[in-house]
């Protein structure tokens, strides 16, 4: 008999990875085919970006075997990778910025005319390209000034301007993207699949995996949990297999009002140009509000608009009184402080832990113009001791410390300024239980006292362990808020997250 069922173009068999104390991918079976789109889903920590890290050859298996077209690959780095015809597109977009869009494209192969680069040739072959996807956008163009979905839709056609390549690897692609934005990215990964390649579309979002792929692939835990056609995996289904646990979407959780406080802090249609919904929202003094979303939804831009790095229109009023925060100085002297997503851009990691902690109060530590060192190490000793801040060394550089206690350096900073509201973007990401649990307790103390906190976190158990209140964004509106989410189940805050409950008031 004739065998009629398609061959996979990448075999994917028993590949498993362990990190120290963790294992990451067990025994991962998978098979994707040609001229598919197929999305891989799963929660942080699920084992979806270890997996994609393997495939581009940027980490190693620890066991298992990987095929593409029945050839096995031991791929050392993303250039064999790439040679070998997997190519991937982080959610980091590496473009070069000074550079125009068909340097970018044919960056490290630009065609040459004798001793010279062929302009003519390259600027000729990138409009063709542009032209075959229906991208609007000269090749000359500086990428740096293009939007970020033009440099989205040019960092995938410089990943398939690549004759050979045949698995496109996508990762959190729609991440920054608007509505219409992401239709148009889905057109055109519409038209690469009609030409027979494969695209394995990494995304938190439920509802574009169910809406662009053919197939799905849920990941937990390391483990694959279920591999099916999106005809037989709905929303629901793909949440619980997500979780584990199962929602009756029909009886979603509604949670009565809070119970009105003074107002700290309250914006009314605030937003960027980027999201044409906006945000309007109480904030109440002595609360812990958390802003909880995936990836792209909003919350990272919100969290330093209100700091002043990014430009917020609409209407913002601090304890009743309206205010413009274009500057961190704005902010800082209106008595907001900001602990950003990555703390690498908020430490001086040559510096020793005292003079990290007081640089955002030097200016109190002056007097009659000289620097008072000693009161400066009175200031730092409080803090070290009231944080559990190891070693208890204030002279330390803070480049020999753990994450966990780096981040309590930038808490301590923050909080020696005495702040009326304290904005704290992931701030429990990457340090280890012990830390996440101090730094957690702390911060509650301090709004017993009176501190206002808005907790940035794409952790739906954090989110329900923290929060006095949890407002979960999405595409940068809010789509649900939980008043009492002590009790809740994460299901429910990741499945509005996911767009499960897209537009509805909870």
């Amino acid at each position: 008999m004739v065998n009629l069922e398609p061959t996979p173009s990448l075999v994917i068999k028993n590949v498993s990875k362990k990190f120290p104390g963790v294992e990451a991918l067990k025994n991962i079976n998978l098979d994707i085919y040609s001229g598919e789109i197929h999305a891989i889903l799963g929660e942080n920590g699920a084992g979806k970006s270890t997996l994609m890290k393997i495939l581009v050859g940027i980490i190693p298996r620890d066991s298992g075997e990987i095929l593409l077209e029945n050839k096995s690959l031991h791929l050392e780095n993303p250039r064999l990778a790439l040679q070998a015809g997997i190519a991937l597109v982080h959610q980091d977009l590496s473009l070069l910025p000074y550079l125009s869009v068909a340097e970018n494209i044919f960056l490290g192969r630009w065609p040459k005319k004798g001793i010279s680069i062929d302009w003519e040739s390259m600027i000729e072959t990138t409009n063709q390209l542009l032209n075959r996807f229906q991208v609007k956008v000269d090749p000359r163009t500086l990428v740096g000034t293009l939007s970020v979905a033009e440099q989205q839709l040019i960092e995938i056609l410089k990943a398939i301007s690549h004759s050979h390549v045949k698995i496109l690897l996508l990762d959190e692609p729609t991440s920054a993207l608007s509505g219409e934005e992401i239709n148009r990215l889905f057109q055109i990964l519409l038209e690469i699949k009609s030409e027979g390649k494969s695209i394995i579309f990494i995304s938190h979002k439920i509802d574009e995996a169910v809406k662009i792929s053919d197939r799905i692939t849920v990941l937990k835990d390391g483990e694959k949990v279920i591999t099916d056609t999106k005809l037989n995996l709905d929303e629901k289904t793909i949440i619980y297999h997500m979780t584990g646990k199962y929602i009756d979407l029909d009886n979603f959780r509604h949670t009565p009002p809070v119970k009105e406080k003074n107002i700290a802090l309250s914006l009314e249609e605030v937003g960027t140009k980027f999201y044409k919904k906006k945000i309007s929202l109480n904030i109440y003094q002595g609360e812990i509000l958390v802003v909880f979303g995936l990836m792209g939804s909003g919350k990272t831009t919100l969290a330093r608009g209100l700091f002043g790095f990014e430009t917020l229109e609409g209407t913002i009023r601090l304890f009743g009184n309206p205010v413009i925060i274009n500057h961190p100085k704005i902010a800082i002297h209106l008595g907001i402080g900001y602990i950003p997503e990555d703390r690498r851009f908020g430490l001086i990691y040559e510096l020793p832990v005292y003079a990290n902690i007081t640089l955002a109060i030097l200016k109190k530590m002056i007097r009659n113009g000289v620097l008072q060192i000693k009161k400066e190490h009175e200031v730092a000793k409080h803090y070290v001791h009231a944080l559990q801040i190891k070693p208890p060394n204030i002279f330390r550089e803070i480049l020999y410390l753990s994450g966990g206690n780096q981040q309590k350096v930038l808490l301590a900073r923050w909080l020696a300024r005495e702040p009326k509201i304290l904005i704290m973007d992931e701030p429990t990401r990457g340090i280890d239980v012990g830390a996440k649990f101090e730094i957690r307790n702390f911060v509650k103390e301090m709004v017993r006292e009176g501190l206002t906190v808005i907790y940035i976190t794409s952790d739906p158990l954090e989110a329900i362990e923290m929060g006095d209140r949890v407002v979960v964004l999405r595409n940068g509106q809010i789509v649900t808020t939980f008043n009492n989410p002590l009790g809740l189940d994460k299901s429910e805050i990741l499945a509005a997250a996911s767009g499960v409950h897209y537009g509805r008031e909870k």
